[in-house]
């Protein structure tokens, strides 16, 4: 699959350079006034312990907004915060994470990723939505349409949260497909009904190597405890 993301950092940037400006602004007009009060005391605090992932040596990724804890592998690579990804069913998914990245032709391609993400509605709908969604965003080229294939919604119960997983597998054909790319792949949905709304993890992975066999497929082993690692956050 191809990558193509977006990044959301810029406003940010612009938002905090503002204020800081304002606050030096402040903080000049003000230079001339006597400090009388007793300043404030250091107080001790204690940092977030770190979440333990459920199968040793793994990485857990925890997305805040979405109330949402899985765990990837420890060879996936982690994004940087401020990347997305948009369905063109028009759920953000951040928290990204990546899997086998290899270059062909100039372009990046990549085996595998996962993502997470908050949207609203039923979570059997959403994730069949989403599934089929990411399906043909990532497996469809310039000269055809992925065929997509959805299996049932099946239900699930994550620590008291209920909710739906549901697996989609793209396919195109290979004499007219992006000879860089896989011609097969595998997307499975898990939505929860969390404290924070309906929450969404995507997770993406190429289901053959296509002309690139030096680039390794994510293992079904992998995808199911990938799957199954999903869960609230609180």
């Amino acid at each position: 699959m191809r990558i193509q993301r977006a990044a959301i950092g810029a406003i940010s940037l612009a938002v905090l350079a503002g204020a800081i400006a304002t606050v030096s602004t402040l903080g000049s007009a003000d230079e001339h006034r006597t400090e009388v009060s007793e300043p404030p005391r250091p107080t001790a605090t204690r940092e977030a312990e770190p979440a333990v992932p459920t199968v040793p040596g793994w990485q857990v990724v925890t997305d805040e907004t979405a109330a949402l804890t899985y765990e990837v592998p420890p060879g996936w690579t982690l994004a940087e915060g401020t990347e997305t990804l948009e369905s063109s069913s028009g759920v953000e998914l951040g928290h990204l994470a990546d899997f086998g990245p290899y270059l062909c032709q100039g372009a990046e391609y990549g085996r595998a990723f996962s993502g997470s993400g908050l949207t609203h509605g039923d979570p059997g709908d959403t994730a069949t939505e989403l599934a089929a969604a990411v399906a043909a965003d990532q497996y469809s080229d310039g000269s055809q349409t992925a065929q997509v294939t959805l299996s049932p919604p099946t239900p699930i119960t994550r620590a008291g949260a209920r909710g739906t997983v549901v697996r989609a597998d793209a396919a195109v054909t290979a004499e007219s497909a992006d000879h860089c790319a896989s011609t097969k792949g595998t997307i499975v949905v898990v939505a929860l009904s969390t404290a924070a709304g309906t929450s969404v993890v995507v997770l993406a992975a190429d289901a053959d190597t296509g002309s690139t066999p030096s680039a390794p497929l994510v293992s079904p082993d992998e995808v199911r405890t990938i799957t199954e690692s999903v869960r609230p956050s609180r």
